[in-house]
């Protein structure tokens, strides 16, 4: 089954609406770039809201609640109060400004908020918002001066209007004091800008890069902050439930291995207790303080994803001596959440409250209390049971120390005081304490720091949309906002930012230091007492930890639980945001903050590890003991940083980036176990080296080195000696592969062999995606039957090496008149763009075609590759268009002549000549430059000569000047980026398989593919053939064709200028330009590639049908199984009126269909034809066929079919097809006269549907099969 119309989101009439409209341009995308940056389910733990704690009460200066929500939340947020809400009255002039509301906030999150602050606004709130998007909409990169006076000077402008409104009376005392006043009029248009303009224009060039971005940067900030007014709602459920908690009762003391108090309550334990043996005793007393942490208090939160932590202080009551030991207080911590959800359930606060791992880790539960504030305004709330501060000292949990002993959690002895010094450290989990323990200090700090500089909170803001966007936000391992605010305070303590940078000077300092620094070797610390002897050393921490940034105490790695692959990770991301900013072809505030940059689409291979259990036996294999006693028991976490390890060192120089997914912590009932495992698989994406990626020989050390043992050991059996050219004898490892499409999969052997050799993870537990669609393009019926796989690149390697040597052939003749200068093929096989490339003819197998006329046996399928021959310059040429055509005509005779001399096969008509040269048939075409001009010279009825293109102009100039260029450009991208051919052939895959290619041409398809390659931003360019599908659906899916062009810039030849021009001119001159319109360096004023398709519903209809393909799609790759990948590329057929099915073994191109018959395709394999043994070429009886619907019945229907092996064309009449026409003797074709209309003066007729549906079996004789008539419209 393929996608489906009730798939596509609206009725099939609303899909593909195909009535008259005012603009024949218009295109709806549906929901636009609603989808871009999804609202968080609000439930969600892994929050931004992790920055640190700030006190309830009264008595801290910093932690009164009434303090900190309310001063902290003051009007120091530059214009974010409820009242900057304006309503405009022009949807064009606000366009962007909802764009960017549509991005940041869900829409009934924004029509809330809206409704919400109508109470409070005010009369001049909406004058500045609609000041606000003019400029907007109307700046751009150049005209900055003229946003920022129109921002400042707009009282001046409106007194200007005035004056200029006033009549000027005929009384010449009158006509004085008027024209005194138009002096004065013209001494204010050009008086020069005040201090205060001045100082504006330079601030907006310093300190954000543009006006424009600081508009852009503004409104943003407007979006995705909390307004005043649902602060104070907030705040008030805040203090209810503050006062819920100080007041709850106390417990009875219990043993924390006796648990059936717990049970009793209807209620699990939200943690993983083994093993199962632990002393102490737990008594429940109510919170000594109720703390607001994280970004709410720091004025940071994002509107999208509102979530408020509260530290809940466990009273000191509650703890014993040796707590720290044998998870005693990770026992109690989770029991302490337990009875607060007991308590809280009856509540009438909280509307539903779950458990979540905090950030992932299974050692920290927290309890997710989902409240409302308002009427129908939901927020998070999040509790953290923190110890009350002198409970623990710092030192008992130095990352070098062990606080759980081996024999406790091997279950060999019972709990045991034995010395920690013969036992291995625990620095994992003496962090997660630690990170409880240092809560109060870690708020203390950043508060401080963030508390006077609205820039650098703002900076913070804009960084969370930045890394959300990334998909780097939330998860195990993840990049917090807590780790994102502690960075920047580090930032401020090393003066890279200073407190009065505007937001963009912040963002782009962190984001330089971020592409600048090493994190895995040069540590971050914001500790600066070096007298405590008990801190540990970088040294030490680096030893435990793959990335280190310690806190200010000097005993918390805040990235203890971030692997490599995340700080490169985040490292690559900044490096091509800064290459983004400074790219002039780029929008940076789009590629930064509004394009969504998801995994799959990101990395170009990617595989699953399912059955994560298997992993113990991972665990002893790499030696990972006492990392699985650190981390109690959670073999992910465990072997997580040396399976990484592994990759790096097998994968070598093919791979330039590794990740490992960031899973969302999985929430979970209070009624319900805890999950034994945080992670269902492990999800890793590799961003591939191309230039090795696909080497099948892997060269190592010399076999006498050093390194040669270590080397066999490493690969063992798959290593061996070999000689290679420069006369060394070394270790090298050998891949299979023979095809390129098998090499570009050699990633997927080296890792399953490592993993299954090093790690014991078996194959059929590793999904690999990467070579799904490979299938899609093979035609070739030896590898069907083999079951291999070719993707087609040697065949066009093949058919290239033969035009070489015809190319050599050409150039030798002597005997023309004329010597041909240039020869430049002009097919897609030139460009390594054609679907499926052809086979090779083989003239030993004769079949007389007089023979198929009852078609029992069909020629096989054999394109022409057209080349165009530039001949060198004469005089001689005639100045008449007929002259000139038989001229050439005899040049084809002179050149027939010779080629026939060389015994090759020629075929010689008036306006080509055919020339078969090993299987393959080239069409020669004479080119004269001369001719296009000869063709646009026109003579007016008066005589005059005036020069205009025409119809064969406009042709022969796409032909012979404009094709081969585009040829030898697009031939270039391919050298460059191996994969661009590919993804280009899927694209026009996906496109006929959706029967559309007839009306979006290969050239436009190839030059919308390019655009990915040559301007990849937020991302680098694909690698591989899935990858770049996924963005080729996203772009369609997404780009607004209907208000910007898309810009190719081919050999980048576009100017600064040209970028602020085109689409200038684009949007004055919207009219002119075709509804999909693609500019290239070549062609800046035209769009000649889409100057006759696709129509404006045609447009809508290809978008609507990539996102649903997107969606489906990503669906597949992520869960990774064995699916039916082919899904994507079967049309849905729910839409059409009528579907008219073909016999397939009446077609000669089945062989290309998605879903192959064998039967049908060896049925069909014969090879052709007359008896001199020169093949037919393009017989192709289904294209014929469409053509002749479309030129007898054009005029009712549209009619729709697959290039490459469809067996079915689908009929959509059209809107005005069943309205009555009045009677016409030239105006019957199909018609009938209508018979209700009889009786009237004027005579109407209407089509008659039986004959045209008989049309339709008769004009296809036996070639169709049956039709399926779907809707009957005209009985309606």
């Amino acid at each position: 089954m393929g996608l489906k119309s009730k798939d596509l989101k609206g009725k099939p009439e609303e899909d593909f609406d195909l009535s008259d409209s005012d603009d024949d341009h218009e295109i709806h995308v549906g929901d636009g770039f609603n989808f871009l940056l999804h609202p968080v389910n609000e439930a969600d733990a892994d929050n931004d809201n992790d920055d640190q704690v700030a006190d309830i009460d009264e008595d801290e200066s910093y932690g009164d609640l009434d303090y900190n929500i309310a001063a902290i939340h003051n009007n120091e947020d530059n214009g974010s109060s409820d009242d900057d809400d304006g309503d405009g009255s022009d949807d064009d002039d606000n366009r962007k400004k909802k764009k960017v509301s549509e991005v940041v906030s869900s829409p009934s999150d924004s029509e809330d908020e809206d409704n919400e602050d109508d109470d409070s606004v005010e009369e001049d709130s909406g004058e500045e918002a609609d000041d606000l998007s003019d400029d907007l909409n109307e700046g751009s990169a150049d005209d900055d001066e003229e946003l920022v006076f129109k921002t400042t000077g707009s009282k001046k402008g409106k007194n200007l209007k005035r004056k200029l409104d006033e009549p000027v009376s005929d009384c010449p005392q009158l006509g004085s004091q008027s024209a005194s006043k138009k002096t004065k009029v013209d001494s204010v248009l050009f008086t020069p800008p005040s201090n205060e303009e001045l100082h504006q224009l330079k601030e907006a060039e310093n300190l954000f890069h543009s006006s424009l971005f600081r508009l852009q940067l503004t409104e943003l900030l407007n979006e995705i902050q909390l307004k005043e007014k649902r602060k104070k709602l907030i705040d008030e459920v805040l203090h209810g439930l503050k006062k819920v908690l100080t007041e709850l009762p106390e417990g009875k003391q219990h043993e924390i291995s006796n648990q059936k108090w717990v049970e009793k309550k209807k209620i699990k334990v939200p943690l993983i207790q083994q093993p199962w043996g632990v002393k102490g005793k737990f008594c429940f007393y109510p919170p000594s303080k109720v703390k607001v942490t994280g970004s709410y208090l720091l004025d940071t939160c994002l509107k999208s994803d509102v979530q408020v932590d509260l530290a809940v202080e466990m009273p000191q009551l509650c703890f014993q001596p040796k707590d720290h030991l044998n998870h005693r207080y990770l026992r109690k911590r989770a029991l302490y959440l337990t009875c607060l959800a007991t308590h809280l359930r009856k509540s009438d606060l909280v509307n539903d409250m779950k458990f979540t791992y905090h950030h992932g880790n299974h050692f920290k539960p927290i309890l997710v209390l989902n409240m409302q504030a308002g009427t129908g305004k939901f927020f998070t709330v999040n509790l953290h049971a923190v110890p009350e501060p002198g409970v623990f000292k710092l030192n008992r949990f130095s990352i070098t120390k062990n606080n759980v002993r081996q024999q406790w959690f091997s279950g060999t002895e019972s709990e045991t005081t034995t010395n920690d010094e013969s036992q291995p450290p625990t620095p994992y989990y003496n962090t997660a304490i630690l990170q409880d323990v240092t809560m109060m200090s870690q708020l203390e700090h950043v508060y401080k720091t963030l508390q006077n500089s609205p820039g650098v909170r703002e900076g913070v803001c804009l960084l969370k949309v930045w890394l959300r966007q990334r998909e780097l936000y939330k998860g195990y391992g993840a990049f917090s906002g807590f780790i994102l605010s502690m960075y920047i305070s580090y930032l401020l303590s090393i003066k890279k930012i200073n407190r009065l940078m505007s937001c963009y000077q912040v963002v782009r300092s962190a984001l330089l230091h971020l592409s600048q620094s090493d994190w895995t070797t040069e540590p971050l610390t914001l500790h600066s007492d070096l007298g405590d002897p008990h801190c540990p050393t970088a040294v030490e921490f680096y030893q435990h930890f793959d990335v280190v940034f310690i806190d200010k105490t000097g005993y918390v790695n805040l990235c203890a639980e971030w692997t490599r692959d995340m700080f490169f990770r985040v490292k690559h991301e900044a490096s091509l945001s800064l290459k983004a900013l400074d790219d002039r072809e780029v929008d940076g505030f789009e590629s930064l903050f509004m394009k969504r940059v998801p995994f799959l689409q990101k990395f170009d291979h990617v595989f699953h590890i399912s059955h994560l259990d298997t992993l113990k036996e991972a665990v002893e294999l790499l030696n990972m003991e006492d990392r699985y006693l650190d981390r109690g028991g959670n073999c992910v976490s465990a072997c997580l940083s040396a399976l990484l390890e592994l990759l790096y060192k097998a994968l070598g120089q093919r791979v330039h980036l590794i990740q490992v997914k960031s899973q969302p912590a999985p929430q979970w009932s209070i009624d319900e176990d805890a999950p034994k495992c945080v992670h269902n698989r492990l999800s890793v994406g590799l961003s591939l080296n191309p230039e090795h990626s696909s080497s099948v020989l892997e060269r190592g050390p010399p076999a006498d080195s050093v390194q040669a043992k270590e080397f066999r050991s490493f690969w063992c059996d798959r290593s061996e000696l070999r000689r290679f050219q420069d006369g060394g004898i070394c270790e090298a490892v050998v891949w299979s592969g023979k095809t390129v499409s098998a090499k570009r999969l050699t990633p997927s052997l080296v890792i399953k062999y490592i993993l299954k050799r090093h790690a014991g993870i078996p194959k059929k537990n590793v999904t690999y995606i990467g070579g799904q669609f490979d299938g899609i393009l093979n035609d070739s019926h030896e590898d069907l039957r083999s079951h291999s796989v070719t993707t087609g690149e040697e065949g066009h390697m093949t058919v290239l090496a033969s035009y070489e040597e015809l190319c050599k052939l050409l150039r030798s003749f002597d005997d023309l008149p004329l010597t041909i200068n240039t020869i430049q093929g002009t097919s897609p096989i030139f460009r390594f763009t054609e679907v499926f490339p052809p086979h090779a003819f083989s003239s030993g197998d004769k079949t007389n075609f007089n023979q198929s006329k009852a078609l029992k046996d069909l020629p096989t399928w054999t394109p022409v590759h057209r080349v165009v021959c530039l001949l060198e310059g004469s005089g001689k040429w005639p100045e008449d268009k007929d002259a000139i055509r038989r001229l050439k005509a005899a040049f084809y005779i002179k050149l027939g002549e010779l080629l026939t001399e060389k015994n090759l096969q020629v075929r010689v008509r008036p306006d080509h000549v055919d020339v078969c040269r090993d299987g393959f048939v080239f069409r020669l075409k004479i080119a004269y430059l001369h001719e296009i001009t000869v063709l646009k010279t026109v003579k007016t009825p008066d005589g005059m000569v005036q020069m205009r293109d025409t119809a064969e102009s406009v042709e022969l100039e796409r032909e012979v000047v404009s094709l081969p260029k585009l040829t030898s450009t697009l031939h270039g991208i391919q050298q460059r980026y191996n994969t661009f051919s590919v993804v280009v052939r899927l694209a026009k895959r996906w496109l006929s398989a959706h029967l559309m290619s007839d009306y979006l041409s290969e050239e436009a398809l190839e030059l919308i593919v390019a655009h990915l390659y040559i301007t990849p931003a937020p991302f680098s360019a694909p690698s591989s053939p899935v990858c770049g599908l996924l963005r080729f659906l996203s772009l369609m899916s997404q780009f607004d064709w209907r208000t910007n062009p898309l810009m190719v810039n081919l050999n980048q030849a576009f100017t600064k200028k040209d970028y602020a021009d085109i689409p200038s001119h684009f949007t004055k001159e919207r009219a002119i330009f075709p509804a999909m319109c693609i500019m290239t360096p070549l062609d800046k004023t035209t769009s000649p590639w889409t100057r006759e398709n696709p129509p404006a519903q045609i447009v809508h209809r290809v978008t609507v049908l990539a996102r649903e393909s997107l969606t489906l799609l990503e669906s597949h790759l992520t869960q990774g199984s064995q699916m039916d990948y082919k899904q994507v590329f079967r049309p849905p057929l729910d839409m059409y009126d009528v579907v008219i099915h073909l016999r397939p073994k009446h077609l000669p191109r089945i062989h290309q269909a998605v879903d192959q018959t064998p039967n049908i395709i060896h049925g069909c394999h014969s090879n052709t034809n007359s008896q001199e043994g020169f093949p037919v070429t393009e017989f192709d009886p289904l294209r014929c066929y469409v053509q002749e619907l479309r030129d007898t019945y054009g005029d009712l229907a549209l009619f729709f079919h697959d290039t490459y092996g469809g067996n079915l064309v689908a009929v959509l009449w059209k809107p005005q097809t069943f309205q009555p026409q009045p009677f016409k003797v030239t105006q019957l074709n199909a018609r009938m006269v209508d018979m209700n209309s009889a009786s009237h003066k004027e005579v109407k007729t209407l089509p008659n549907m039986e004959a045209v549906l008989e049309d339709f079996r008769v004009l296809g004789g036996g070639l169709v099969e049956q039709l399926d008539i779907r809707t009957e419209k005209w009985k309606d």
